[in-house]
């Protein structure tokens, strides 16, 4: 059996994770082909990634999920109310990421209620793949819900 340094496993962990994000990125420009035009896609997509890990999100689900917001919404983590809900204490970060979701597809779905937040997102996620077409129809809702033309970046 092989063993590993502890400096060998995270350089291993570090690409695994990588590749990870390479795929989510790879699944985004397939399911809409303007992403590919988008030069910062690669770059905030692993900063999205280092900042999900650090507010302690961890699973497959919601990492696919925060990733996919990240391509329709730059920098959406970084809103005052979005990481303090993220990071608050009491509840685990995936559990609010995921409460956070829900009230985002809610709106989405109900584009005509005029109260509540007022930072954006979308549904859940697929598996560590995120083939799911479910994400393209979410993809279209959150394009239109931020005024967003499909054409990459900031938008």
């Amino acid at each position: 059996m092989l063993e590993f340094s502890e400096q060998q496993a995270a350089a291993l962990a570090q690409i695994d994770a990588r590749g990870y994000v390479e795929q989510i990125r790879q699944d985004l420009v397939q399911e809409n082909p303007a992403f590919a035009d988008d030069g910062t896609l690669s770059v905030r997509l692993w900063h999205a990634y280092e900042a999900a890990r650090e507010m302690g999100i961890s699973t497959d689900e919601n990492m696919a999920a925060f990733l996919r917001l990240e391509a329709f919404s730059p920098g959406f983590y970084e809103k005052p109310a979005t990481r303090n809900w993220l990071t608050r204490p009491g509840r685990p970060a995936d559990a609010r990421f995921h409460d956070y979701l829900r009230v985002i597809r809610w709106h989405i779905e109900h584009p005509d209620w005029k109260g509540g937040l007022e930072h954006g997102g979308t549904g859940s996620a697929g598996g560590r793949g995120s083939g799911n077409g479910a994400w393209a129809a979410l993809g279209a809702s959150w394009s239109r819900l931020v005024g967003r033309d499909g054409g990459g970046g900031n938008g």
